[in-house]
């Protein structure tokens, strides 16, 4: 969570910085002195989200796709880590002038897009969890077994032949 919010932060504060702060002068235009330590936070907070998010699509997302929970949010979750990575890559190592701006307004587009999305997977993870231990706490719990397992007794009677 805080690697999420550490990037969404230095991203919109770049782009904030970037956009709106910039002054003309006569050759060209001045920056911010903000803006180069924003885009370094967040190239650094994104190599950590790099790892986040690898370690969340190995064990969270696969579990939760296997159980068929918030597909749609996580799903939107995933493709738009997918498409951020590659369009940060190419902002970094792309020289091409002509298409820089579209993939800096790509960038920005999906990134600003991910935010309400990773609202609204969180919620309706608390929303499952509140459920889940309410139903808990009435007595009604059942407990969980692996998808890929197969309860196995130690009284050999038990046991299926």
């Amino acid at each position: 969570m805080a690697v999420a919010i550490l990037v969404s932060v230095s991203g919109l504060g770049w782009l904030v910085v970037h956009e709106l702060l910039a002054q003309p002068d006569e050759f060209g235009v001045v920056h911010h002195p903000l803006e180069p330590w924003l885009l370094r936070l967040h190239g650094a907070a994104s190599m950590a989200a790099l790892f986040v998010f690898g370690s969340l699509a190995r064990d969270h997302a696969l579990a939760a796709w296997r159980r068929h929970r918030h597909r749609w949010s996580g799903g939107v979750l995933i493709a738009g880590c997918a498409l951020l990575v590659p369009t940060g890559y190419a902002l970094y190592y792309v020289g091409s002038e002509v298409l820089r701006p579209w993939i800096s307004v790509s960038h920005w587009v999906i990134g600003i897009a991910a935010l309400p999305a990773f609202v609204v997977h969180r919620r309706a993870g608390r929303r499952h969890r509140a459920r889940r231990d309410g139903l808990r706490r009435a007595g009604h719990h059942r407990p969980a077994l692996p998808t890929d397992t197969v309860p196995v007794s130690d009284d050999p009677a038990a046991r299926p032949s």
